[in-house]
């Protein structure tokens, strides 16, 4: 099944619910972009911030940040449903995917464009998710990068079940090419 969940990246909570009011009643979940301005120079509102919303979507929380397995109980905290954290910056996997899950999240990894999936295999079985960037992390308006089609391929002959996410970029004759690679 194909599900598209938009994602949001913005500042301030203000910024960040006027986007989430344009997509309220048309989607039942949203991908939150949490910057700390050490993954890419930019920041953004931080996932405990989601916890002051009055809302029945539900969210998933992209973490491009320093050390993604120190945020999972700020994740916690917002209401977040599902987590993913950026394998560039991420310390420890194992420690990643298992607080995650203790605290009930779903959880995935999270892939930037020229990031190989080297290791993935090792954790694919511990997996809600893997999150595939087809833009560089944190840039918004770049063009769709087609080196995720491969990755798309890679993840799919590692798990026919797993959720896959592409994230960047994306139009109608996009996501196709996305849909026909898996």
């Amino acid at each position: 099944m194909i599900t598209i969940i938009p994602a949001i990246l913005e500042k301030s909570l203000k910024e960040f619910e006027e986007k989430l009011s344009l997509v309220w009643g048309l989607v039942s979940r949203v991908q939150v972009d949490v910057i700390d301005g050490k993954f890419v120079e930019e920041k953004t509102i931080g996932p405990e911030d989601l916890g002051q919303i009055d809302t029945v979507v539900a969210f998933d929380v992209h973490l491009m940040v320093k050390k993604p397995e120190d945020w999972i109980k700020r994740c916690v905290a917002g209401g977040v449903d599902r987590v993913f954290g950026q394998v560039e910056m991420m310390e420890d996997k194992v420690v990643f995917i298992g607080d995650a899950q203790a605290e009930g999240l779903a959880v995935g990894l999270a892939y930037d464009v020229d990031t190989p999936l080297d290791g993935l295999e090792e954790y694919i079985n511990d997996l809600d998710a893997v999150l595939l960037m087809s833009v560089k992390a944190g840039a918004q308006g770049r063009e769709f990068d087609g080196r995720v089609l491969a990755k798309i391929k890679e993840v799919r002959k590692l798990s026919k079940t797993i959720d896959i996410v592409v994230d960047g970029g994306l139009d109608e004759e996009k996501i196709k090419k996305c849909i026909a690679a898996e």
